[in-house]
């Protein structure tokens, strides 16, 4: 079958361009196994909807929403495809997380829960036979006569089932992006899920806690395809924890001295997981930059988020990484329910003794699937979302939005602000880079995200980036006192 897979466009939200790795996984899958796949980039590409589905003529069309950004737009495409006659499907962590809210509009037949790859195959072979018989295809939600149907769940796949990537569905060069001290650098991932219960993830609904790994010979085949063909420098593990088994970062290092290869990568980690020893076989092998979500420097809320790491290990893993000579970046959010001054004290006298090269920092946003959406919802403390259109107007972790904290909303703009700011403007938030390298790469790379949709994009994205870049530093800079309250630098 004809099949496309649509990626919405979000709006601008980050300075780095993420490729669509859901959708390249399930189309590499697909197109691997004859059907004719064509993915769009609404991120990275502006084209004319109604003309792109009149040329290609699509029988199903795919959406990943990963984010609540990326719904309104997915709803205007999804009734286009409609009227085009083709069979639409939602797939991503907003719908599998609240597939009935999903189907309540009429422009989507379907919605695939979690992994979509074997589901999906299904469902065109259904469709394909001419049957509207869906009761057998787990992982799938759908209408019957007008009446909400969810299928049993689908137990996770075997990732090394599926093959290695195929590039030829994206043009790679739109997302070989300067960032973190590389030249081209792009998002993959070598795993799905995590293997953690954090209550402000929804990682608990969308891959229910479960970590899988794809065959390192995959992901190395893929980087030195990329290096050979497109001159990569640079990756960004996307796994929301890379290598959870050891076994898998020695297998991983391995293979690179093995291949000779030659570039930088970036991953996501936990303070307790790896020994200094084994950072600098990592730095060895490429290891350029490391990210741990410490979340809270209050012991009190780290144990009621279940963030559940060795708190002792969080100053000896940063210095370890100072002294090996990787990047280490810091992620926090702030404004928990209940949350009280003395807790948000704690955080940022954390954030400022780890001195960390970044310290990203984020509002809490209470989403569906996490347990902490559920509690506040449950106490009345927070309205819950019935309807996508409610759903789309949720900014995640950079806007206040509902303050569930004992802690005035001022101050939190505040101090996410400085601590944005502090990064930005941080001379050298790259280990071994020119000063400033981190600034230079943010803006050429927002530059570059905001340039290539077309002018009308480029005038919408590019009015609400100066507004983002005015916010930061207004709130940074112009509240002294607050600094003061929270003995900000």
């Amino acid at each position: 079958m004809k099949v496309l897979l649509v990626n919405p466009n979000v709006g601008y939200f980050n300075s780095a361009v993420f490729n669509p790795l859901g959708l390249l996984a399930i189309g590499s899958y697909l197109k691997s196994i004859g059907h004719e796949v064509k993915l769009l980039d609404r991120c990275v590409e502006t084209v004319n909807f109604k003309k792109y589905l009149a040329s290609f003529r699509p029988e199903v069309v795919g959406f990943s929403i990963m984010s609540p950004r990326g719904i309104k737009d997915a709803v205007k495409l999804s009734k286009i495809a409609k009227q085009h006659g083709c069979y639409v499907t939602w797939g991503g962590a907003v719908p599998t997380i609240q597939p009935e809210m999903v189907l309540k509009e009429t422009c989507i037949d379907s919605v695939i829960i979690s992994e979509g790859e074997y589901t999906f195959r299904e469902l065109l072979e259904t469709l394909e036979s001419g049957s509207t018989q869906f009761e057998n295809i787990k992982g799938l939600a759908y209408r019957e006569s007008g009446v909400f149907r969810r299928n049993a769940d689908r137990p996770f796949a075997d990732l090394s089932q599926f093959p290695m990537t195929d590039y030829s569905l994206i043009h790679v060069e739109k997302y070989l992006i300067p960032y973190l001290g590389c030249e081209r650098l792009m998002y993959m991932y070598s795993g799905k899920g995590c293997p953690c219960s954090c209550t402000f993830c929804t990682n608990t609904s969308f891959h229910k806690s479960c970590s899988r790994k794809r065959p390192n010979a995959y992901v190395i085949a893929e980087i030195k395809y990329l290096i050979e063909n497109y001159g990569l420098d640079g990756v960004y593990f996307s796994d929301e924890l890379w290598c959870a088994d050891k076994k898998e970062m020695f297998d991983f290092c391995r293979r690179v001295k093995e291949e000779n290869l030659k570039f930088s990568w970036f991953i996501m980690s936990r303070v307790d997981q790896f020994s200094k020893e084994e950072y600098e076989l990592m730095f060895e092998c490429g290891c350029r930059g490391v990210m741990f979500g410490i979340e809270t420097g209050s012991r009190e809320m780290m144990k009621k988020i279940h963030k559940n790491i060795n708190y002792d290990r969080i100053i000896p893993s940063f210095a370890a990484l100072k002294h090996i000579g990787i990047t280490n970046i810091a992620s926090f959010i702030i404004g928990y329910p209940d949350e009280t001054v003395e807790q948000l004290k704690d955080t940022v006298n954390l954030i400022q003794h780890l001195d960390a090269h970044l310290t990203p920092v984020f509002h809490l946003t209470p989403l569906p699937g996490t347990a902490i959406y559920d509690e506040v919802v449950g106490q009345g403390k927070y309205k819950p979302i019935t309807t996508l259109k409610e759903c789309a107007k949720v900014i995640p972790t950079i806007s206040v939005g509902k303050n569930l904290s004992a802690v005035p909303t001022l101050d939190l703009r505040v101090i996410r602000s400085r601590f944005v700011w502090n990064s930005f403007s941080n001379k050298n938030a790259i280990e071994k880079k020119k000063p400033f390298t981190f600034a230079k790469d943010t803006v050429l790379s927002g530059w570059r995200a905001i340039t290539q949709k077309g002018i009308i994009s480029f005038l919408v994205d590019g009015f609400s980036a100066f507004g983002n870049f005015c916010y930061i530093f207004w709130f940074a800079h112009m509240y002294p006192r607050v600094r003061k309250k929270y003995g900000l630098k």
